[in-house]
């Protein structure tokens, strides 16, 4: 009912004639929770407003506009990087959305270890760790930071005035020895998401001093950054030593000792923990830069090289795949991305590490090659070593894999197609909490292990630069539609959804297929065009059983989908030990049933396996359909079990493995203890589970698929 009730207010204001009355009474609602909270510092706000104001007026101001802007309220509390948690990100007030939460797993700070605050023997009252850590600061006590400082509210203000002043002090005139990170923040960073990865490192530094016996500096350029970065900057500064303030862009500041290593960051890049370590490896021998992503996830540059006396950017608008196929490291012309990392007096090749990658920045121009001795430009080796030729002349010349053969165990001969897997999914980290990110992967591996070359584009990659190389297209239809550009072969494999699919869709492909075999004969019958049935499918190298021991708790894995589900709700409401890991379920589920935001794919079948009973649901169209999960075809190759609603299909593919449910009182008579005599024995668990990983594996998928492609040609 409530989250019906909320469907409604929020169509509600789309109508011209409520909107403006709504959005006022919203604003009202939004002020008296937030003054009720007692967490609004009306000095700190007066420092960001320019103005001294009282606590009315900086509420006022935050629910009117400041919040869209980045105003906070509270010097522990950093509006976008809190939205950013939040299922309402960006519609409502990240204060408000925080305190209607359960607010003890959500980042607060970039400075403040909100989540290691409430983990430490406390039991936060109203307005959660903030709250907390709030009252005990306006008592005249002190806080720890990240960096180990121990500060004051005097401290606080007086770091978000002087950041603020447009005649703040100059910056360091000297870099320190060591590692040093020199991280330049913009307006792409107001989220907090650039600096997780330079934080990580020298947290485990910190923790670990003798890790590579070297300290570790991070240095912050604030110069053209929103204000508040800026306040978020000051306060890393106030808290750690090693963090240290650049708030001068043009400042002189002189490279640190040789032997040092100089990691650079421009805005808005997104790199990995991972990745830095390996940059600052790698640039012992001279200086590296990861392959550049663009923001729709395919290559921006592999580095520079020169043709014809004019350089260009190594596969600019190719997958990320190409960069990766030429081996671990490329030699160039120039290295050329958002994060380079060179150490001071050694070699001067440079090189693009072809494992590592960083996203986003700004595309600018070319840089110029770094020449040899002789005034040439080094050779691009690696390129024809992997099977890549030049094409067409001129400033950037067009790279073609030669004509290749592969031969099948069964000793066939087939031809090595250039395969492109289409999703739904956004790019980048976003990407990686979707499931067809993951189902593509692991198509593309097993299309590989059959002797094709394979490449996985996002959505906003449905049609870069490069797909006129491609073989085969190849579109997984979830909840978008993805046209298909010209190719020798088109594919569309329906996976979710179907009640979105018509006629004109089907025929723009050559061959389609559909994770339902009662909606692929009805739609054939319907469109006048086949579509073939083609089930979803396990990764049977990864999804198999261990020998982990079998708990007695629920496990459900996946998004709220901006709805209470049942499937989850209802359990946990009959308290049943229900662990939720999802991004979204914040407002929906009690904060102690939420076990994580997400999890690594590689941990996920020892998730299953060792789970009393992993709980599933499907979009009603795909129930209607009969599309049934691939996660129960993960679960059960995994050798765990499954609690589900009722779909055709799943009784007769996973037997007594997965139990099904009709209404809600039957999923509460399932997943009520004990959970064991609900389900097969573990011997016909076990049989279940290998015929699923021996029939419908990516792997057989993927031998399908080819000899349909094949059939055609």
């Amino acid at each position: 009912m409530l989250t019906r009730l909320r469907g409604l207010w929020r169509s509600a204001r789309s109508l011209p004639i409520l909107r403006a009355p709504l959005v006022a009474v919203d604003r009202l609602w939004w002020a008296r929770v937030i003054r009720r909270s007692g967490v609004v510092d009306a000095v700190y706000a007066g420092i960001q407003l320019g103005r001294p104001v009282s606590e009315r007026h900086a509420i006022r101001a935050y629910v009117r506009s400041g919040f869209a802007s980045g105003l906070s309220l509270n010097p522990l509390f950093s509006e976008r990087l809190v939205s950013g948690q939040l299922s309402d990100s960006g519609r409502v007030p990240a204060l408000y959305a925080y305190l209607l939460t359960d607010p003890a797993r959500i980042e607060t700070s970039c400075a403040w270890d909100a989540p290691a605050y409430a983990d430490d023997g406390r039991s936060p009252g109203s307005a959660g760790p903030l709250g907390d850590a709030w009252r005990a600061l306006i008592s005249g006590r002190s806080l720890v930071l990240r960096g180990g400082a121990t500060v004051t509210l005097a401290d606080l203000h007086a770091a978000a005035a002087r950041i603020l002043r447009p005649d703040s002090p100059g910056s360091p005139a000297r870099l320190p020895a060591g590692v040093v990170l020199r991280w330049e923040l913009g307006p792409e960073d107001a989220d907090g998401a650039g600096l997780r990865a330079p934080l990580q490192v020298i947290d485990e530094d910190r923790r670990s001093p003798e890790s590579d016996g070297r300290d570790t500096t991070l240095m912050l350029e604030v110069e053209t950054a929103p204000a508040e970065v800026r306040l978020q900057a000051a306060q890393l500064a106030l808290g750690d030593p090693r963090v240290l303030l650049i708030e001068r862009a043009s400042a002189d500041i002189a490279d640190p000792p040789p032997g040092s290593v100089l990691v650079r960051r421009a805005p808005g890049a997104l790199v990995t923990a991972d990745t830095l370590r390996a940059l600052i490896a790698a640039s012992a021998s001279g200086p590296v830069a990861p392959v550049w992503l663009s923001s729709d996830g395919t290559i921006a540059s592999a580095g520079v090289l020169v043709h014809d006396g004019a350089p260009y950017r190594v596969f600019a608008g190719h997958p990320a795949e190409d960069a990766r196929s030429l081996g671990s490291a490329l030699p160039v012309a120039a290295i050329d991305a958002p994060v380079t990392a060179r150490t001071i007096g050694a070699g001067t090749e440079e090189r693009t590490l072809l494992d590592e990658s960083v996203l986003g920045g700004r595309l600018g121009d070319v840089p110029a090659p770094m020449l040899r001795e002789d005034g040439a430009p080094p050779e691009p080796r690696g390129l024809r070593a992997a099977g890549w030729t030049r094409g067409a002349a001129g400033l950037a010349p067009r790279y073609v894999r030669s004509a290749e053969t592969f031969r099948l165990g069964d000793g066939t001969e087939v031809p090595r197609l250039r395969w492109a897997i289409k999703t739904g999914a956004p790019a980048g980290p976003r990407g990686e909490s979707w499931g067809e990110t993951h189902f593509a992967r692991a198509l593309a591996e097993a299309l590989e292990r059959h002797g094709q070359y394979a490449s996985v584009d996002a959505r906003p990659a449905r049609a870069r630069r490069s797909s006129g190389l491609d073989d085969v297209v190849l579109a997984l239809r979830g909840p978008h539609r993805l046209p298909a550009p010209p190719s020798a072969h088109s594919l569309l494999w329906i996976i979710s959804h179907p009640d979105e699919i018509g006629a004109d869709e089907v025929a723009d492909y050559d061959l389609v297929y559909a994770a339902s075999t009662s909606w692929a004969r009805a739609a054939s019958e319907r469109f006048g065009s086949e579509v073939r049935a083609l089930l979803q499918c396990t990764d049977a190298r990864r999804f198999r059983p261990s020998g982990l021991a079998r708990g007695t708790d629920l496990v459900f894995v996946g998004t709220a989908r901006g709805i209470a589900r049942p499937s989850v709700v209802e359990p946990l409401r009959a308290e049943r030990p229900v662990r939720v890991y999802g991004p979204d379920w914040r407002g929906y589920i009690p904060g102690s049933a939420i076990a994580g935001t997400h999890v690594p794919n590689d941990a996920l079948p020892a998730l299953y396996e060792s789970a009393g009973a992993v709980l599933n649901d499907h979009w009603p169209a795909m129930r209607r359909e009969g599309f049934v999960s691939n996660r129960l075809f993960d679960v059960v190759a995994a050798g765990g079990r499954a609690i589900s609603d009722n779909v055709t299909g799943i009784v007769e593919l996973f037997g007594g493995a997965v139990r099904t449910y009709f209404e809600i009182p039957e999923l509460l008579a399932l997943t009520e203890a004990p959970l064991d005599p609900k389900f097969c024995d573990d011997d016909e668990l076990a049989r279940i589970s290998h015929r699923i990983r021996a029939q419908h594996s990516f792997d057989a998928r993927a031998g399908a698929l080819l000899a349909d492609v094949l059939a055609r040609a």
